[in-house]
């Protein structure tokens, strides 16, 4: 089970892959402040397929008094602050919020991490990584060349 912040379910819903969550965890907890910002933007695609993921149980909704670390995200601090209310690893991109996760304990993953682990463990649900950083990083995700190394390389994917 993880607690997700708003980044991995909105560029996972970019490549239409938001169901590759269930491949991966029993459950993936949204706390209500990250459930506004994966929606918020009501004419994009990732947006319908956020509610769509909601609605089939994909996300499950739940309610988090967020932490207080004020260089942090309203979303980051919720998910911060359920992942350590039920002992459950954290899904987030943000390096601070990982750092600050990783400082308390909370095991963390983001978004190249679920498509390198499904790629891994379920060959042909991701037939590559590399095509999806590609269209991640051109509909503006920002991921840093470091990350894209670590991910292509435990994809077997070589160097970017």
């Amino acid at each position: 089970m993880v607690v997700s912040d708003a980044g991995p379910p909105i560029a996972l819903g970019r490549l239409d892959l938001l169901h590759l969550l269930t491949q991966q965890f029993s459950e993936v907890q949204v706390p209500q402040q990250v459930i506004q910002e994966c929606i918020q933007r009501t004419a994009s695609a990732d947006t319908a397929r956020s509610q769509a993921a909601l609605a089939s149980g994909w996300l499950t909704p739940c309610d988090a008094a967020p932490i207080d670390e004020e260089s942090l995200g309203a979303g980051e601090r919720s998910a911060i602050a359920r992942a350590l209310e039920i002992g459950a690893g954290l899904l987030v991109d943000d390096m601070e919020a990982r750092l600050y996760a990783a400082g308390r304990g909370i095991p963390t993953t983001g978004t190249l991490g679920v498509l390198v682990l499904v790629r891994a463990r379920l060959s042909g649900a991701v037939a590559s990584v590399k095509p999806s950083i590609e269209q991640l990083r051109a509909s503006g995700q920002r991921l840093g060349a470091g990350v894209v190394a670590q991910a292509l390389a435990a994809a077997g994917e070589g160097d970017e």
